[in-house]
Parts: C-alpha cells; structure tokens; sequence
C-alpha cells in the first residue's frame, strides 16, 4: 500500500504541473474507475489521513478558492476525488485523440512549472534533465526525435524519419532567474526564452495540423516558414497565428498584461489583430491595443542588455529581480519618474543598481537576498 500511495502522489503531482505522460493518466483514470466501481464512501482509501488531508485541501483551495462557507476538507472528499478523475480522464483522452486541431486549447489550460535554478528540461514522463550539467551531444532519443546539446545554452530538437503520430509527445523547457536558454525546435524554429520563463512544444511536429506551444514568460521566435502548417503561440491571454516570422511575446502570469511585438513578416493575434512590422499589441483585462515600438529596444534582453528607456523604478526592478534573483522592498513613495538607460546584463547588480543612483531618482541598499529602494526625489 505505501508503494501505491507514493506513485499514485507522485502521479497527481505530474498531473498537477501538466507534465503527466499518457501512462500516468491512464494509470490515475483506471485507479478513479477502480474506486468508482467498489463504491466507496472515500474515494481516497489508498492515501493515510495525513496525505489525504493535504491533497483535498489543495483540490478544495483550487476549485472552491474565495468560497470560504466550506469548513469541512472530508466533506468534499468525494466531489474532489470525482473532480480529479474527470480532469484526469479528461487529459488521458486528449491526449490520446488530439491531433492539435484549430480549435481544440484544451492544454492552454495546463498549469506550467517553475524552476528555482538553472534550466531544466521537463521530458514527456515526468523526468527532469538540468542542462547546466549535461555536457555537449546527444541527450535523449525516442521514436520522434533526437535532443542534442550543442553548447552552454542552446538545445537542438531533429526529426527522425517517417515519425509522424496522431499522438503529440510534449516537453517542458524551463528557465530560472539570471537564465536564459535557445531552442531549435523540430522544424527549424528558433526560439530565445527569456529568464524565469517556460515553454511547452511538441518533440515533433510530423501529422500535425498546427505547430503549437505554449509559453510563460518571455520568447523571441524565428518561425520556419511552412504555409501549410502554422505556427501558434498561446499564452494565458493571447494565442499568435503565424506562418513565418520574428516576433516578441512577453505574457507573465502576474502581469496585468501581455504584449506581442513584430520584427518580421506578419502574425494575427486571437484571431482578430492583425501586426506589421515596428508595431506591438498588448493584451489587458481592457481589451486590446496597438502601437509603434522600437523593436530594438524590446528585444535588448536577448541581446544581453538591459533596456531601461522609458520605465518607471518599479518596472526596472521588477526586471533585475528576474535577473539577479533577489527581492524588492520600498521605502516611503515609489518613484514615478522615467528613466532612459541601456545597461549590459554583464554587469553585477551592484554595478547597475550605481548606474541607477546617478539618475537622483532613487538609493538603493541590501539586505540579506532584499534590495531597499529609497526614494531620494
């Protein structure tokens, strides 16, 4: 019984980060329909008290979250096992019958993991590869395509021959704080993701409709053109058409918005916005907007620099939090004034945080893993 109390948690905890394989699920469907048919009065007889009252109260916080009136974890037992049986058969079918089609988003909707340090490679049955300790070469290799590393920071995905399925195989790559990684995905595609970002992409693309991944964060693409077959980029607020192209996409889950920003070619955002080149559109609880940028200034970070032009203190920080890891405290008002900087990302943050003082905005101290900012104006 403990063995099955362990995989059975570590199952629901791939479910959970939407790196389950199709193993897992059919393995969590036919556990459900195994409970479902002994008709038992706690669906969750295989967990000790301890576990089982951990995992309902997260399945209760997830499903019921502001609905407080819900006192009792066990008196939701039942309808919290049923809710994690029908996702997960859900899941299971999905992902046995997908083919990507245009209008099935059903994996927009996945929870994407996060990655404390490093970069990690999240691989179809739930096993992470860090690439920080991979050396260059070969990594993996299945029925759908070969992994290659072929330096510090850049992953390579190849098609093998005649590997097309109706049944797409998904990967996870992630990047921590102070990380950024490169990708070429299986049809030549590059892809820049940005720090503390996460992207999710089939291993090949062979019989598919769509080229679709899906991201969290920041990523420049450089789509191989393919008229026949798209290229989709969803995001939580966003889903980009293109069929080749260069573009920006910046969607952060705690942001109240998210911005696409066209370098080359053209894209149709949400089905709806069409871009030219030198234009961004940004997606907010308001709707939709359009604008001229400079496409220089939004790629930067891909080019190694910080671009600073035109962002307030709290903008600026949040940026250097991602990139050198730390937290954000202030003292008093928080500056409202502008700044026009371009520093390089080479630079250690006490470096960059002098170059911001001269700008008489701000001071700024440490303490522990927090940087203080102090209003000076």
């Amino acid at each position: 019984m403990k063995d099955l109390t362990k995989e059975l948690l570590e199952i629901l905890k791939r479910i959970d980060a939407g790196v389950a394989s199709e193993d897992d699920l059919r393995q969590y469907h036919q556990w459900c329909e195994m409970q479902q048919n002994h008709n038992r009065s706690d669906s969750l007889a295989a967990l000790d008290p301890i576990q089982k009252d951990r995992l309902l109260e997260v399945i209760a916080g997830k499903t019921f979250k502001k609905k407080r009136s819900i006192t009792s974890i066990r008196a939701v037992a039942t309808l919290a096992a049923s809710l994690l049986c029908v996702i997960a058969a859900g899941l299971w079918l999905y992902q046995r019958n997908s083919t990507l089609s245009d209008h099935n988003l059903a994996i927009t909707h996945m929870k994407m993991p996060s990655v404390q340090k490093g970069t990690i490679l999240v691989m179809d049955n739930g096993d992470q590869i860090d690439l920080e300790k991979q050396g260059q070469g070969l990594i993996a290799g299945g029925t759908d395509s070969e992994i290659s590393k072929s330096n510090d920071s850049s992953l390579v995905y190849s098609n093998r021959l005649n590997a097309a399925s109706n049944i797409p195989v998904f990967n996870t790559l992630m990047t921590a704080r102070g990380h950024q990684y490169q990708l070429t995905l299986a049809d030549g595609s590059k892809v820049w993701l940005n720090a503390s970002s996460s992207l999710r992409f089939p291993v090949n693309f062979a019989g598919q409709k769509q080229r679709k991944v899906i991201l969290e964060g920041e990523a420049y693409f450089e789509v191989a053109k393919n008229p026949e077959v798209p290229f989709v980029v969803v995001t939580d607020k966003q889903e980009i058409k293109v069929l080749g192209t260069h573009f920006n996409v910046k969607s952060d889950q705690n942001a109240s918005s998210s911005m696409t920003t066209l370098l080359e070619g053209s894209v149709m955002v949400n089905n709806s916005v069409k871009l030219v080149p030198g234009e961004q559109l940004v997606a907010s609880s308001s709707g939709l907007s359009k604008r001229r940028v400079n496409v220089e200034d939004v790629i930067a970070w891909k080019n190694g620099f910080f671009n600073f032009e035109g962002k307030q203190i709290p903008e600026i920080m949040d940026e250097l939090a991602r990139w050198y890891d730390f937290e954000v405290r202030y003292v008093g008002t928080v500056p409202k004034d502008k700044v026009d900087a371009t520093i390089s990302r080479k630079k250690r943050v006490d470096e960059v945080l002098d170059l911001l003082e001269m700008t008489g905005l701000a001071k700024f101290s440490k303490s522990g893993n927090t940087i203080v900012v102090t209003q000076t104006k």
